[in-house]
């Protein structure tokens, strides 16, 4: 595996894995939205969009 996959791979985990424990954590407390859920990934997608982070597909193409 190479360096920018491993790039690709560590943003992501960033933003999955805290996602994650949050989604189940709101769940529990019957909280969990679709606000919600767009609120957290809004800054994810916009940054994906405008080329700052890698998508996460990357590593699958190479």
């Amino acid at each position: 595996m190479d360096g920018e996959s491993q790039r690709t791979i560590a943003v992501w985990a960033v933003f999955v894995l805290p996602f994650l424990i949050f989604g189940v954590f709101l769940y529990v407390q019957e909280q969990l939205t679709i606000e919600v859920v767009g609120l957290y990934w809004f800054p994810a997608i916009l940054l994906t969009i405008i080329g700052t982070i890698p998508p996460p597909w990357e590593p699958l193409v190479d």
